[in-house]
């Protein structure tokens, strides 16, 4: 089935998952960043200050996001979806009418868990769940509004703080919130109509059968075959995102020039989430798994060893379709892995890891800087961190496959392919 069949057939619950990743941008760095200056002028904070709540807040996240995401597995999608929706909006008005400092951490957790965490796990979990054949496909058009929510919240945002001021954007965006997402699951979702998918034929499904805890889900070899993948690569991005101006000042670029590069990011990412899709569904995610990371690597040392501004383009291009693509192979592998019927419980484990990440990358990489080194060295360690991600993600390819590569290299009357690996059987 081509793109434009499956969307026409699925558009309803399609739209939900664009819409829940669009949404989720409320609660990413990105967009709460527009409100940092704001803050800090109206409680008098330091930049260090608000960085320490805003970290709190999104590690406090993490550790909770596995506890509430699970039960998406137990809860009917609508009053799990409006759940989340009521939380959000409750930390948008906190944040909106909240005049003491010590409630921010407050504010930052509702909208970290709500928006950053459970809005962007209820769009990918029900993908997953709700569909198998075309699940690639699905879960690469869900994964598509994290670039759209990019592209459009931040323009719609700053508008709003330039018509009404900040405090009275938040109401505004709050109650968008409030009638979007209840009217489309009130006109939209019928979950008379929504079946968990379970493939049989899945190596990961037959574990995933008998429901099982989240200490089996963190111990098992599956856990810590995608979990450093996951973790690299928001750590990473973050970081790299986070002191993005701070690289152009070091490189002697214009922040004009930083910006047109991640239009190019954004654009790569999209485009590489719509090819993701199909073949992962041909393939399998898992053929790609210990490939898609090499693209952000060449991007690090494109930008380590080059410092011509034209070296923007590649440097965000090739970042942006790994961490496009990898969204999409990481979110359908957690499947393939393990299964739809308990997918609920195991991705919020996985989200976890991926907000966690996100808090911690910006304090590393500031960490470095304070102690006195250059980005250089952070452009290096970050190339030989990712480096042994990708080693490690060859862990995913069974022995007997091994096994027959080398068979096929000794034969020396054939020449080897080393892309044939894709037709061998795991």
């Amino acid at each position: 089935m081509n793109y434009l069949n499956f969307v026409l057939e699925n558009k309803k619950l399609l739209t939900f998952g664009l819409l829940m990743t669009s949404l989720s941008g409320y609660g990413q760095t990105y967009l709460l960043a527009l409100y940092v200056p704001y803050l800090i002028e109206e409680f008098s904070l330091q930049n260090v200050q608000i960085s320490g709540y805003y970290m709190i807040a999104t590690i406090a996240s993490a550790l909770l996001l596995p506890q509430l995401g699970k039960y998406i597995d137990k809860i009917s999608l609508v009053k799990y979806t409006l759940m989340a929706t009521v939380i959000f909006i409750l930390s948008m008005v906190l944040m909106s009418v909240n005049h003491y400092w010590y409630l921010l951490p407050l504010a930052f957790f509702g909208l970290r868990i709500a928006g950053q965490g459970l809005f962007s796990h209820i769009a990918i979990t029900s993908m997953s769940k709700y569909f198998l054949k075309g699940r690639g496909k699905a879960i690469s058009l869900a994964s598509l509004g994290h670039p759209v929510g990019q592209a459009a919240l931040p323009i719609m945002v700053v508008a709003l703080i330039n018509l009404f001021g900040w405090r009275q954007s938040l109401l505004v965006n709050a109650v968008i919130v409030l009638i979007v997402v209840p009217v489309y699951l009130k006109l939209f979702i019928d979950e008379k109509n929504l079946i968990v998918h379970e493939d049989s034929g899945n190596s990961g499904a037959g574990a995933a059968v008998k429901e099982v805890t989240q200490w089996e889900i963190l111990k098992s070899r599956r856990f810590w075959l995608l979990a450093p993948n996951l973790f690299v690569l928001s750590f990473t991005v973050t970081g790299l995102f986070f002191y993005q101006f701070a690289i152009a000042e070091f490189k002697g670029w214009t922040l004009e020039w930083m910006a047109v590069g991640l239009t190019f990011y954004a654009l790569a990412g999209s485009l590489a989430i719509l090819f993701a899709g199909p073949l992962i569904d041909k393939y399998t995610a898992r053929r790609f798994f210990p490939f898609y990371l090499i693209p952000f690597l060449v991007a690090i040392v494109f930008i380590w060893l080059v410092n011509d501004s034209l070296v923007i383009f590649p440097y965000m291009i090739l970042m942006g379709a790994s961490a496009g693509f990898g969204n999409a192979i990481i979110s359908a592998l957690q499947v393939e892995l393990f299964g739809a019927g308990f997918i609920g419980k195991v991705r919020s484990m996985f989200a976890s890891v991926m907000v966690l990440s996100s808090a911690v990358g910006p304090a590393i990489y500031g960490l470095v800087v304070d102690a006195g080194y250059n980005f250089d060295a952070l452009f290096f360690g970050s190339m030989v961190l990712m480096f042994g991600i990708i080693l490690l993600s060859f862990r995913i390819v069974p022995n007997y496959t091994y096994a027959k590569m080398k068979y096929k290299f000794k034969r020396r009357h054939r020449r080897f392919d080393f892309f044939n690996v894709f037709n061998l059987k795991h």
